[in-house]
Order: structure tokens, then C-alpha cells, then sequence
């Protein structure tokens, strides 16, 4: 009997998960307007729709890969830098709450200090987030890995023909009008489209 009841929380739990709405954010570590998204849309709101959403950041945007090992940046070198890193500690982190917290802290600091310091990484932001920096991101970042997090990054990003960043995406359908909606009013979106856990202040 226990078994039984057992296999049905588990089936009932995954159930939950695979009917969550699925948001994937594509963005980049110095582009304003992604920066605006997570600090005004994304972050506030973020205690209230996390019953109801799975999330995925795509640190990217308007990146292009060459030599299978080289990038080039839509706002320049640093911002290349800037979008490993995040995609190494997103790597790591497992709590949607943390990337979150760390995304935002990470866009905040980055955009603040990273073209007039040049040793600024967000280490900060990662100590935060419970990562530490030489075992869990510099490691990833100097590796084959944080190149491979990047082309995967990118292979996620050219599914779709990207014309703005951020661009906020709904079970994997781009939508122009949900899209556009959700620069001001992420919430009201998410509401509008949860299957499940719908927040109860919608």
C-alpha cells in the first residue's frame, strides 16, 4: 500500500511539473533592456508565480559563435565574458528561486562595473548564490565546458529568429504579442496562460 501511494505522489508530482508553463528567457549580460525585464518584470514578481512556471535563462541574445570555440558579442568582448559566467553558475545552480536572485544580482553588478574593471566577474553574485568561485565557475569558465554551456546557449537561441533581446518565450512558441506584453506586464502573461499552481493574486 505504501508502494502504491508512493508511485502516486511521484506521478502526481511529475504531472504537476510537465503541466507548469514554461518560460525561457533569452537574454544578455550588458544589454539594458534584458537588465530592465529581470529587475521590473521578472524579480518582482517572481514569489507569486513560482508555483506555477518552470523557468530556463538562455544567456545569449545576439552572440555568434566561430571556430566552434570563439564568440563574438553583440555589446562586445566583455559581454561574451559576462554571458559564460552565467551560463556556468546556471549550470550549477538547481533552485529556480537562487538563479533568479542570481541573475538579477549578476545583470546588476555586471552592467554597473564591468567596462571600467576588468576583474569584475560578479563574484559577488556567485557567492550569494552558494557557488564558490575558483571550484565552481572559473574552473567551468578556462574549461571546454563553459564553451560547450555557450554553443548550447546558442543552438536554444537560433530555434527561433530572434529580433529583440530579451525575448520571453511560452512552451517553447514564440508569440509576439505575449512577448511584447510581457516587457510590462511578465505577470499578468504568466496569469493569463498557467495551467496549474495559477497564482492566487491573478
Amino acid at each position: 500500500m505504501n508502494k502504491i501511494l508512493f508511485l502516486l505522489v511521484v506521478f502526481v508530482g511529475y504531472t504537476i511539473a510537465q503541466n507548469k508553463l514554461k518560460v525561457d528567457i533569452f537574454y544578455e549580460a550588458l544589454c539594458p533592456d534584458s537588465l530592465n525585464f529581470i529587475k521590473y518584470q521578472l524579480k518582482p514578481s517572481w514569489e507569486q508565480i513560482k508555483p506555477a512556471v518552470t523557468l530556463n535563462f538562455v544567456p545569449f541574445g545576439k552572440s555568434v559563435s566561430f571556430n566552434d570555440a570563439n564568440f563574438e558579442c553583440h555589446h562586445g568582448p566583455r559581454e561574451c565574458e559576462g554571458n559564460k559566467v552565467m551560463s556556468c553558475a546556471l549550470h550549477r545552480i538547481r533552485d529556480p528561486t537562487v538563479m533568479v536572485h542570481f541573475v538579477s544580482c549578476y545583470m546588476n553588478r555586471f552592467m554597473k562595473y564591468a567596462r571600467r574593471n576588468s576583474k569584475e566577474f560578479g563574484q559577488s553574485c556567485v557567492a550569494k548564490a552558494g557557488l564558490n568561485w575558483n571550484d565552481d565557475i572559473k574552473q567551468c569558465y578556462e574549461s571546454h565546458l563553459g564553451t560547450l554551456l555557450q554553443l548550447n546557449a546558442e543552438k536554444q537561441t537560433n530555434v527561433y529568429k530572434l529580433d529583440f533581446i530579451p525575448t520571453i518565450i511560452y512552451n517553447k512558441i514564440f508569440d509576439r504579442e505575449l512577448h511584447n506584453a510581457s516587457l510590462y506586464n511578465f505577470k499578468g502573461v504568466v496569469c493569463s496562460l498557467a495551467r496549474v499552481n495559477r497564482p492566487s493574486t491573478c
